[in-house]
């Protein structure tokens, strides 16, 4: 792996898109960095994205997909280490260096996941995560997020990769979590309905981790 592409899908939340772009670096260690920003949706952010100073791919996907959809259509077609986000956050200073080190001395034939350490907010540790390429291929077509969910659905990544003994959280690796429901005075700029539109979906994803989790079912197992 030569360069590290990063996913990051969104929906009306071009301040908050603005504020993780910042934060990312365009080169870590030596290698390129390539930010693909996923429009869930959302002509007026793809716009924003295309006409921004940084070097972007952007895709536009029509309709509401959910953050699963949208990161499985651009993840496939990585060829670097791929390290999914969110566009709330905000990457500490070498935290992408950090887990990039951490990927290449743990799994360096890249069968393996690193995990982001957050503050801010309560995290699951497949939240934020880089993954390796031999270990994307263990799943169907490169889907790292099982299609059956619509927004939560880190998990099973994290049950297959402490499975096998493929899983580091790399404590240097940080990134602050501006989660909406921990920081509720956030400006009106940034108020959006992203996160009431994503809840509307939790209880069916949360009850389908529930469903695998007793039924001893991994994704990619």
């Amino acid at each position: 792996m030569n360069h590290i592409d990063i996913v990051i899908p969104t929906r009306n939340r071009i301040k908050k898109l603005e504020r993780t772009l910042a934060t990312i670096p365009g080169t870590v260690r030596g290698v390129p960095v390539i930010i693909h920003v996923v429009c869930d949706g959302d002509k007026e952010t793809e716009d924003y994205c295309i006409d921004h100073e940084r070097d972007l791919i952007v895709y536009f996907l029509p309709g509401h997909n959910g953050a699963v959809f949208c990161r499985n259509a651009v993840i496939r077609g990585c060829t670097g280490a791929v390290l999914y986000a969110v566009d709330d956050i905000e990457f500490r200073p070498g935290a992408i260096g950090w887990a990039w080190a951490a990927l290449n001395e743990h799994f360096p034939d890249g069968d393996g996941v690193v995990g982001f350490h957050q503050e801010g907010n309560k995290y699951h540790p497949t939240g934020v995560a880089m993954v390796g390429q031999k270990f994307l291929k263990r799943y169907p077509d490169k889907n790292l997020f099982n299609p059956e969910y619509f927004h939560f659905a880190c998990q099973e990544i994290y049950w297959l990769a402490d499975k096998l003994g493929k899983f580091h959280t790399e404590k240097k690796a940080v990134l602050y979590h501006w989660h909406p429901a921990t920081h509720k005075n956030e400006p009106k700029a940034d108020a959006d309905t992203t996160h009431a539109e994503a809840r509307i979906h939790k209880k069916q994803d949360m009850n389908l981790i529930k469903y695998r989790e007793v039924s001893g079912e991994i994704w990619g197992e």
